[in-house]
């Protein structure tokens, strides 16, 4: 018999048995000979539970193929790469047919599970878990146990525990093999600051102003992060008083007898600088230098860097001549900073003239410059900008040499004074010289590539002009290629030979292909608790594919996509010369399973009178990885304690649906949400399944069940009573329907070209007791170009509700009826009220009368004179009613004016009609398309932008309304006051994100 073992078997045995599992004996360690005859047989054995397949995918020996020492070596080293496993022997023995019969035997590690820490510090979990030299998920070592203790200490003494122990402790499972490492913190007491010490000179400066400045506050806690925060202090106050090169640092804390925390501080105040201006402000100038020195020295480039920025600022202005200068100069008692700016007059461009383009349309040169003359306000100012004009020649020399013209320059432009003063003229000349064609096109040594391939990889054509930048691409598509197909050293080269007339280009490719390499095994390790099968499912590759970088980078992101790893490593190991694999390891770190969610905030609700004003609090908390299985559960509550308003959402998300690629996810809510001044409440659960197909298309189903009542009806309007029977008691309702995106953005949150489509459907049907019954369909087209220095954007968007059966026994809810007007839709009118008065939406003020207790308001006294008015409650419209047929149409043009603000000016129009077969494209009238402009001003912040904007109808009317009642008796609505009238007028709004 012989037996071959892992290099590690020694250290892993002696680990394994420090965890107190047994090692195997170590008298049979010899080197495997070389066997005669083939491997009949593979088994193996181990003292633990392991993933059958996982051992099996590992095992580089193969049934029918010789015994040999590099196969026995490869699956150890293999086994040993998971961290699984403390010793791994190879026997072999004569096997009944000739051959010889493989078993492997295995001996597991322990792996650490979980490390906790008992004991109160200041330090969270994860603060304290960041310095342990071992994280969750490696193999279990005894060895970094005493590290991670001495590293919590000394973390802790950088929070100001003077005298700090900590003890490790190992809980083993033998039945799985894994430890729980806990570390019992004993922080003891905590340090309080003293006097600072001052190591170096601060004349003129005491020690105790600068203890003031930098707000060390003795007796209290010492915390390492507050200290050097004073030293930050302490800099940028000596900075203001001029001593623009003094450093200050911390480098110690002292422990004091009297059991407190002396920081100690390493300083250099440095020499005093004044700063002397001419054509600018002091202040101005102090403040500009002061944020320079936040990021950087002093020194000469930071006054030109001061000039430049200046200078730049100025020349936006318009100042195009100004003149700024910097410089410092020895004084008696300071080194002067001469700060000076002369803006000159204030210039705008009057004409740009470009010659020597006898080749190129000029409108196609003018649309590739950023630099205009004077025209519209704000969008077009004609300033000429030194940096902007240069870029707008390399924009021109670009688009020449990637033309055919490699040899076309662009010279310096010529500024001159224009007809009138305060205007500049900008001359740009051409020289074009001869174009390059390509006349001949080769690849040399692409002995892999067929025909078609090469002509699908190369943009390079003959006959067309050479553009140097497509040859460097088409190098990298050939690389790219190459590498993504297994030859990963292959090497690309371009050679392009011009003829002496400059006219034509033979382009030659040249190729070494080198040796192709292959996928060998996937190793993965650091999985604590994420299940070995789920992590194989976004293993982009299959062992003996070519090897491809581009699925080692997909296989990256679908991990990282899981959210189930804090750190994932992809590794390849060197190609073994004789099979040309290449295995990969997979070291990864999970996430923390369980994050919350807590915070306060503020809501504007739009409603005709009450709670408008929501302050809501909210809470949650998510578990993701739920058994390993990247499975997520979550649970968030919002609520607000003013209008009672608030909901409860609780989901799960299995992300194989039976182990397929579907993902889906269930919830069950409850909510109060408001309708004006209507309280829906909402009470249900769906489950939806959403795909992604590519990288644009994403398509979802969802079905839902949910019961939807108004908590407060009597609140609802008399007309909605009336059209629709059903809404003021508990509807429910089972529907299911598709949705669809496709999207073709360059940027979801600030679009500048492309487009995309969205399409959604409903379909309610009675199911479970459900009684609404209706089918529904919206969709949405929205495109974006370029145009002058901003966006121009086009939405449109429409929708039909198909009601059927009894509408006195089922109807559409409220809640999924269309509306219109607001900040996304009709923004000259208030949220959710733009439609046909009487029809989609009430003007009417309803009257109430007070209970019998006198708890009413009586509050239609002076506003109202009909009867009786003393005695009744009013409530003032429009009230929302919604509709079944809906469309929007908005252009906007968007151009920014100063960093992330920008202004925008707008053209809506909507409408909302009773019906799906009321739509239609009429501009105004009854039952027309309402108009609406606007402008607005937009900041862009990392959540997308912040917009305040003005809205107002292009034909404001002036709407007829009664004051009504309702009949106790019989329901009817009964006018009380009639003749009454109110007028449209514009609306303002604050929100954030693009209306689309």
């Amino acid at each position: 018999m012989r037996r071959l073992a892992g290099a590690r078997v020694l250290l892993m045995a002696v680990l394994f048995a420090a965890a107190g599992g047994r090692a195997p004996g170590q008298d049979a360690q010899e080197p495997l000979e070389p066997s005669e005859g083939t491997i009949e047989s593979i088994a193996f054995t181990s003292d633990g539970p392991v993933d059958v397949r996982q051992i099996k995918r590992l095992i580089a020996m193969q049934v029918g193929h010789p015994l040999t020492d590099g196969a026995t070596a490869e699956t150890i080293r293999n086994l040993f790469g998971t961290y699984l496993f403390s010793n791994v022997v190879i026997d072999s023995e004569p096997a009944p047919g000739g051959g010889v019969a493989v078993t492997v035997h295995l001996w597991r590690a322990f792996k650490v599970r979980a490390i906790k820490f008992e004991g109160k510090t200041s330090l969270s979990a994860e603060d304290l878990r960041r310095v342990v030299p071992f994280a969750e998920g490696d193999p279990f070592d005894p060895a970094p146990l005493a590290a991670g203790a001495g590293a919590i200490a000394r973390r802790l003494l950088t929070e100001g525990y003077l005298h700090p122990e900590v003890d490790p402790e190992v809980e083993y499972d033998h039945a799985q093999f894994t430890v729980r490492v806990v570390y019992r913190i004993q922080a003891g007491k905590r340090g309080l600051v003293t006097a600072p010490f001052f190591d170096g000179e601060t004349k003129p400066f005491t020690p105790d102003v600068l203890t003031r400045e930098g707000k060390i506050k003795e007796g209290k806690a010492y915390r390492e992060s507050k200290a050097r925060d004073a030293a930050d202090r302490i800099r940028k106050y000596l900075l203001e008083q001029g001593y623009f090169k003094a450093s200050v640092e911390l480098i110690a804390a002292e422990p004091t007898e009297a059991g407190s925390i002396q920081p100690v501080y390493r300083i250099d105040v440095g020499p005093l600088y004044q700063i002397q201006v001419s054509g600018i402000k002091l202040k101005h100038a102090r403040r500009e230098i002061l944020a320079l020195l936040a990021g950087q020295p002093f020194d000469e480039d930071l006054l030109d860097q001061w000039v430049e920025n200046h200078k730049l600022e100025l020349q936006r202005a318009g100042h195009y001549h100004a003149a700024v200068t910097a410089s410092t100069a020895q004084g008696a008692s300071a080194t002067i900073v001469a700060m000076s700016v002369e803006p000159g007059p204030k210039y705008t461009i009057e004409k740009i003239t470009i010659a020597g383009n006898a080749s190129v349309d000029e409108k196609t040169l003018r649309a590739l410059m950023e630099t205009h003359k004077k025209g519209l306000p704000v969008v077009e100012k004609g300033r000429l900008v030194d940096p902007t004009l240069e870029g707008d020649l390399s924009a021109i020399l670009g688009y020449y040499q990637t033309h055919g013209w490699i040899d076309a320059k662009v010279e310096k432009p010529a500024i001159v004074e224009g007809s009138k003063p305060g205007r500049l003229d900008v001359g740009i000349t051409i020289v074009e010289g001869p174009r390059t064609y390509v006349f001949d096109r080769r690849i040399e040594g692409a002995e892999h590539l067929s025909p078609e391939e090469i002509d699908k990889l190369l943009a390079v054509k003959v006959g067309e002009p050479l553009n140097p930048v497509v040859l460097r691409q088409d190098v990298g598509a050939l690389t790219t290629f190459y590498w993504n197909t297994g030859w990963r050293e292959a090497a690309v080269q371009d050679k392009t030979t011009i003829s002496e007339d400059r006219t034509k280009a033979d382009v030659v490719y040249r190729v070494v292909e080198g040796d192709r390499t292959f996928f060998g095994k996937t190793i993965i390790r650091g999985n604590a608790v994420t299940r070995l099968s789920r992590i194989e499912r976004q293993v982009a590759w299959k062992e003996g594919e070519p090897f491809s970088q581009a699925k080692v980078a997909e296989t990256q992101q679908n991990l990282a996509r899981t959210g189930a790893f804090r750190t994932i490593e992809i590794r390849p190991q060197p190609v073994d010369p004789q099979s040309q694999e290449r295995n990969v390891d997979l070291q990864l770190a999970e996430a923390r399973r369980i994050s919350l969610l807590y915070g306060f905030g503020y809501q504007n609700v739009t409603g005709a009178t009450e709670n408008r004003n929501d302050v809501f609090g909210i809470a949650g908390v998510t578990y993701r990885n739920l058994f390993g299985s990247m499975r997520t559960a979550s649970l968030e509550v919002q609520y607000a304690p003013i209008s009672g308003r608030g909901h409860v959402f609780a989901s799960f998300l299995e992300p194989y649906l039976f182990n397929t690629n579907v993902p889906l996810t269930l919830v069950i809510f409850a909510a109060r949400e408001p309708i004006q001044d209507v309280d829906i409440d909402r009470l249900g659960g769906f489950l939806e399944s959403v795909r992604l197909f590519g990288q644009h298309l994403r398509v979802g189903l969802r079905y839902e069940y949910q019961q939807i009542a108004p908590r407060n009806p009597e609140d609802l309007s008399t007309i909605e009573r009336e059209k629709f029977p059903a809404s003021d008691r508990p509807i429910k309702q089972s529907a299911i329907g598709p949705s669809l995106l496709y999207d073709r953005r360059d940027d979801i949150l600030d679009p500048h070209h492309g487009y995309y489509v969205t399409l959604s459907g409903k379909y309610a049907f009675p199911f479970l007791a459900a009684d609404a019954r209706y089918g529904k369909v919206s969709s949405q087209v929205a495109w974006f170009t370029p145009f002058l220095r901003g966006v121009f954007g086009v939405s449109a968007r429409a929708g039909a509700i198909f009601p059927y059966g009894p509408p006195s026994e089922s109807g559409v809810p409220i809640a999924e009826r269309f509306f219109s007007g607001g900040s996304a839709t009709g923004r000259g009118f208030d949220t959710d009220v733009l439609g046909i008065p009487g029809v989609t939406v009430d003007y009417n003020t309803q009257a109430t009368t007070p209970p019998a207790d006198g708890a009413g308001k009586g509050n239609c006294v002076p506003k109202y004179s009909f009867p009786s008015a003393s005695e009744f409650d009013c409530s003032d419209g429009p009230r929302i009613i919604g509709g079944n047929g809906f469309m929007a149409w908005s252009f906007e043009y968007r151009v920014p004016i100063l960093g992330n603000l920008g202004v925008s000016v707008f053209y809506d129009l909507a409408q909302v009609w009773e019906n799906a077969g009321d739509i239609n494209f009429k501009i105004e009238g009854a039952s027309g398309l309402r108009q609406s402009i606007g402008a607005g001003l937009h900041y862009m912040t990392p959540i997308g932008p912040l917009r305040l904007e003005y809205g107002l109808p292009l034909q404001p009317r002036t709407i007829p309304f009664d004051v009504t009642t309702t009949d106790p008796e019989s329901g009817k609505p009964i006018i009380l006051q009639t003749g009454l009238t109110t007028k449209e007028s514009g609306r303002i709004f604050l929100s954030i994100g693009y209306p689309f």
